[in-house]
């Protein structure tokens, strides 16, 4: 086990040590290209025809990114191809310019493919999406069926606002399903111009040259910060055989892999303590991308349940707050692996005396559950703990709600069942869940713990 993780760490660490490098010569660097250049870029070398008049960089791009999500497409004729940078899709409106979009024949249906550029994670807009699906639907008259939308990311860590388009959307009217795809400059489209352009070698030196300085900037200088750090957790996941670090596809398996790796770097760093100083800062290395991989995980799973827990509990006690100077309502977590995990939330800053808790919790019942149970506690205090208690005791609803506990910390325990689980909600189901549960069931327990704080604080 520990010549393996050493491997691992070395193999890591060779990416760690190449280099940002600002090549003085290269066009591209210099030009200090905006969103709208790297989409005018790319459509100028998707609109390359060869000497048949064919689009050889159109076909490979199609055959690359449609190919495995349905029928994979292709154009009849060339001449009825129309390739267009920043067309207006609503003449009334200021600003309603789809950023690429690409149409054709095919098999007698005529197809649309948009293309939405992110590279530098711009904000979505709200209903911008939707918008171009319906004009190409309406305006267009292309059936929904045709449509494709190519969402277009620097390095992948951002995703599609839902306020813009859900991939997973109900509204029959603008659902592309399969149709929508995520992808990356610093994988997909960088991969795509070295194999399908510079490799291959047959096309012209003046393609060429051009493609190379360009993928050259994207490598060593305007994705180059990013890029390290996100393709050293791509490498680390690929390496444990977890396909690429694709939040949104990682089963509970896949998570338990990732903490059991860590539980190896962790003991593998105190094997080798006297060894190579080069090993041991390698291991250390690994160890901190491992972590930091296992936080994008909790945070994604975790982070909008804490962010919209606190939103709501502090929007609704904001005026009580105000009285206790300034407290605010806080979330922390632990144990998020095991079956034992468990989330607290409460008014203190450090692990309060007194405090709801999800309990227990973890990545994998997030991903799978739909039960889930929600505590209140007062920790080492007796006194105040008996005190509450009496008072649950007098309130009807609550008893209705959640079950009283004797003569221990925990003294409300609430059961919820839910609908799906908890990490396949989207943010307003998440919301209305969880709005219900501290508002309208456990209100009284918020109450408790806001009006008696100078108690246990």
């Amino acid at each position: 086990m520990v010549e393996d993780v050493i491997e691992i760490a070395n193999k890591i660490e060779g990416m760690r040590n190449k280099p940002k490098h600002h090549s003085p010569y290269n066009v591209f660097t210099a030009w200090g290209m905006s969103e709208n250049d790297h989409t005018k870029l790319l459509m100028a070398l998707l609109r390359y025809q060869d000497q048949t008049g064919r689009y050889p960089l159109l076909n490979s791009f199609l055959n690359r990114f449609t190919k495995g999500r349905g029928k994979m497409i292709h154009y009849q004729n060339p001449s009825d191809v129309i390739i267009r940078f920043s067309p207006r899709y609503d003449k009334d409106a200021k600003h309603s310019f789809i950023d690429g979009l690409i149409t054709f024949s095919a098999q007698g249906k005529r197809i649309a493919i948009i293309i939405e550029n992110k590279i530098f994670d711009a904000p979505d807009q709200k209903g911008q999406i939707r918008r171009y699906i319906t004009h190409m639907t309406e305006e267009e008259h292309i059936a929904l069926d045709n449509v494709w939308v190519l969402y277009i990311t620097g390095t992948g860590t951002k995703e599609i606002d839902k306020c813009s388009y859900r991939p997973d959307d109900e509204d029959e009217a603008t659902n592309i399903g399969r149709r929508y795809v995520a992808l990356t400059y610093c994988e997909d489209i960088i991969e795509w111009l070295k194999q399908d352009v510079l490799d291959i070698r047959i096309y012209p030196e003046s393609l060429t040259s051009i493609v190379r300085a360009y993928v050259e900037a994207l490598e060593k200088d305007i994705l180059c910060e990013d890029l390290s750090e996100t393709w050293r957790k791509d490498m680390l996941c690929n390496t444990l055989g977890l396909g690429h670090r694709n939040l949104n596809k990682m089963t509970d398996r896949d998570f338990d892999s990732l903490y059991s790796f860590r539980d190896s770097v962790q003991e593998v760093r105190k094997e080798i303590a006297n060894r190579d100083e080069k090993e041991v800062i390698a291991v250390d290395n690994l160890y901190g991308v491992i972590r930091d991989l296992i936080h994008d995980v909790e945070q994604k799973f975790f982070g909008e349940f804490e962010r919209i827990s606190t939103e709501i509990l502090n929007e609704c006690w904001k005026r009580e707050l105000k009285k206790l100077k300034g407290v605010q309502w806080t979330v922390r977590h632990r144990g998020l692996r095991s079956d034992k995990g468990f989330v607290q939330i409460g008014l203190s800053t450090e692990w309060g005396t007194a405090h709801l808790e999800w309990n227990p919790i973890s990545v994998k019942s997030m991903c799978l559950g739909n039960e889930y149970q929600l505590e209140l506690h007062v920790e080492n205090d007796k006194k105040l703990a008996d005190k509450w208690r009496e008072e649950l005791n007098r309130n009807a609803v609550l008893l209705q709600a959640g079950s009283i506990k004797k003569g221990t910390s925990r003294l409300l325990r609430y059961k919820c069942q839910t609908s799906k689980p908890i990490a396949k909600m989207n943010n307003k189901e998440l919301m209305e869940f969880l709005t219900k549960v501290y508002i309208q069931d456990l209100n009284f327990c918020c109450r408790m713990l806001v009006e008696h704080f100078p108690d246990y604080n």
